[in-house]
């Protein structure tokens, strides 16, 4: 396993995508601090670094699908995952070190978006206002919501051998999450009363509420999509069931893609 980690954060290092990916995170980082500094100097509007510094976790989805279907992509049509199999490595470790490697990675792009905040943003605007227990929880929660999306983009890649197909199975996939959770999210925000403790008080119809809304709740926090919404939020409120889930789906989705892939015919 040493050896396959080894190997794998080599050929990491070296990745054009992988360094592509870390100034992409940087700039990005870097350019929405730049427009709160726009805010506060030519509308005198009351910014903080609380704005951007957590919306890596909206982005960090889309930018992974991307590195890990290219990036594991390449073993399958350079035969490094035949070779690796063929000179007495487990399967399961091949499987194991190319998750971590993924993960690794994408920790790195999100540290690359916080540090851009952080270098940039602390002179330009001032730092965070929010405690440091709830940075701390937000940080935690979407390492783990960022680990189980490298679990299924591995499993997906992995499984699907065609070069073509996984990378678009993967990117379209966090996509149409995104969109579906969006949806999910503003149908949740919509108030239950209008104008509420008012003369004008009115009921809001297109309020959802009862079993339905349980429904949406739970596809909300279980969805790594959702989770990135909340944390790029700083809502923490349902913190503990999000981390379960990406737990589960961490664990589920690697456990089906080491049995499959220790049985997958690889050409």
């Amino acid at each position: 396993m040493s050896k396959l980690l080894y190997a794998n954060f080599f050929r990491l290092w070296r990745n054009r995508l992988f360094q592509v990916g870390l100034g992409f995170m940087f700039f990005a980082g870097g350019w929405l601090v730049f427009q709160q500094y726009r805010q506060l100097t030519g509308y005198g509007a009351a910014v903080t670094l609380d704005s951007t510094f957590f919306v890596y976790t909206m982005m960090i989805g889309v930018v992974s699908a991307i590195f890990c279907s290219l990036f594991l992509n390449v073993e399958y049509s350079d035969g490094t995952v035949r070779n690796k199999v063929i000179v007495g490595h487990e399967r399961t470790a091949v499987y194991l070190s190319n998750l971590i490697v993924n993960i690794a990675a994408s920790f790195l792009f999100c540290l690359s978006y916080i540090l851009s905040n952080i270098v940039i943003g602390i002179p330009l605007i001032g730092g965070l206002t929010i405690s440091l227990r709830k940075v701390l929880l937000i940080l935690s929660g979407s390492m783990l919501t960022t680990i189980a999306l490298c679990a299924i983009f591995t499993m997906i890649n992995m499984l699907i051998q065609s070069k073509a197909i996984a990378p678009v199975v993967c990117i379209v996939a966090m996509f149409l999450s995104v969109a579906f959770v969006s949806e999910v999210q503003r149908i949740l925000d919509e108030p239950q009363y209008y104008f509420k403790g008012t003369e004008n008080e009115a009921y809001n119809n297109a309020y959802v509420g009862g079993a339905k809304r349980e429904m949406l709740e739970f596809i909300y926090n279980a969805l790594p999509a959702g989770q990135e919404m909340q944390y790029s939020r700083r809502n923490t409120e349902n913190m503990d069931q999000m981390c379960l889930y990406s737990t589960g789906i961490t664990v589920i989705t690697s456990a089906v893609g080491v049995f499959f892939f220790r049985k997958k015919d690889i050409r």
